[in-house]
């Protein structure tokens, strides 16, 4: 593995995207490239040699078709920018109830090394305290699935893998040059199962279940298997084991997907709506407080009113942040007009919003991420009892044009009945290319 380049910086880093263990090559296209590695990295025959065993050689090309599998995941899904990288651990641990058992991870770092030889991988750069070997696919293996039509449908799922994460949070930990102090990776948390946890595991998995078998496309072309997962959290890895902190659904594609991509996808052959909470997140901390939702818009921040996305962004910030905001974050400042400090930030947010301003900083966010994902998931299983499949997103969903009705109405219902007071619900347009705007 190959360490920073001098002058370069964690922002610069590329994208992980780990591993997954029960991805399978199952379409015949991307079965046969799987095999044009398998036999690539085959040694070549010098003199009279023992043939290798049938079961290593079974275990060989198991690792190989996985890992093409994820390669071709991570080159042709449209949940993946460029630049991605492949995160590898090839650690020999015991393994986890996050790691698939009956994996031979033994072979896993040699055959690595033999695809990389061969032309097939490209080492990307070590990761500071990370234990993963990182890789990318190169010019020669995308030239194999374009020579051998593999599509997201030849990719395929064994049954497994875990669906409830928990994680803890690590101390902060300095860069040591003078930047700022950045959290550490959050780490992987084991747990036994109880009724709660094979609750929320079967919920997801209906989801899933619903999700997988409701034909859904982009670009007209099936996007392969979907499995959703939650993710859970403890403040501290001291903590006892709990599930009521962030809750949040991962892993969609469509949730990492530029909003100007989304009129691609469709669902049983028929064009998505996008449909969402309104203010979910600062309508829950007056709840919380006062038991009513505030009046107005809450992101009509004075002196943000030509910069909605700023506001909205703060405010995320200054209910999720631990302690007080002293700098603004790159991101957030580049949506705020010129000038604008830290401290100018929060008086026009406390200004505008005194009743919770003492939330901020309290790092109340993941319990309203909690709250945010138990109704989510109360929508999901509500909309597929009615046989409607429908798209997670954090604060809202898409579905089928022809549901929008019901699902607004399935959104107003959970939101009341775990909140006490229905949400304000609502729907977003989605950017069409002229060309499409103007055919409708």
């Amino acid at each position: 593995m190959v360490r920073l380049k001098a002058g370069q910086n964690r922002e610069q880093e590329s994208t992980s995207v780990f591993l997954d263990a029960w991805l399978t090559a199952e379409g015949h296209a991307l079965r046969s490239v799987a095999e044009h590695l398998f036999v690539a990295i085959q040694p070549a025959p010098k003199g009279r040699v023992r043939s290798p065993r049938r079961d290593g050689m079974e275990r060989k090309r198991f690792v190989v078709q996985n890992i093409a599998a994820n390669l071709a995941h991570l080159a042709l899904s449209p949940s993946h920018m460029p630049g991605n990288v492949l995160a590898i651990s090839t650690a020999k641990t015991k393994p986890t109830r996050y790691e698939r058992a009956d994996y031979p991870r033994r072979i896993l770092g040699e055959t690595l090394k033999e695809l990389e030889a061969a032309g097939f991988l490209i080492p990307h750069v070590y990761r500071f305290k990370q234990t993963t070997t990182t890789v990318e696919p190169t010019a020669r293996f995308r030239g194999l699935l374009k020579c051998h039509g593999v599509r997201l449908a030849d990719i395929g799922r064994d049954a497994g893998g875990e669906t409830i994460l928990l994680r803890a949070r690590q101390p902060q930990e300095g860069r040591g040059d003078g930047h700022r102090y950045r959290p550490a990776p959050k780490r992987l948390v084991q747990y036994a199962d109880t009724e709660e946890t094979m609750r929320l595991r079967a919920e997801v998995e209906t989801v899933n279940e619903m999700l997988n078998a409701a034909g859904i496309t982009y670009d007209g072309e099936p996007v392969g298997p979907i499995r959703l997962y939650r993710s859970f959290l403890l403040r501290s890895p001291e903590d006892p084991i709990g599930f009521n902190l962030l809750g949040r659904i991962w892993a969609g594609f469509w949730q990492t997907l530029d909003s100007k991509l989304r009129h691609r996808i469709t669902i049983g052959g028929e064009n998505i709506t996008d449909l969402d909470f309104s203010a979910m997140h600062p309508s829950m901390a007056y709840l919380k407080v006062t038991g009513r939702l505030p009046d107005g818009d809450p992101y009509d921040i004075p002196g943000l009113e030509k910069h909605r996305d700023g506001a909205k962004q703060a405010m995320a910030s200054l209910l999720s942040r631990t302690g007080p905001m002293r700098l603004l974050a790159p991101k957030l400042k580049a949506k705020l007009p010129e000038g604008w400090t830290a401290k100018r930030l929060v008086q026009a947010a406390g200004s505008r919003h005194p009743v919770i301003a003492h939330l901020f900083g309290s790092d109340c966010g993941v319990e309203l991420m909690a709250l945010e994902s138990r109704i989510l998931m109360a929508v999901l299983l509500d909309l597929a009892a009615r046989g409607i499949p429908s798209l997670p997103l954090h604060d809202g969903i898409q579905t089928r044009v022809s549901d929008k009705e019901q699902a607004l109405e399935a959104m107003r219902t959970v939101s009341e009945q775990i909140l006490g007071v229905a949400l304000t619900v609502g729907e977003k347009p989605i950017w069409q290319p002229p060309a499409l705007a103007e055919a409708a």
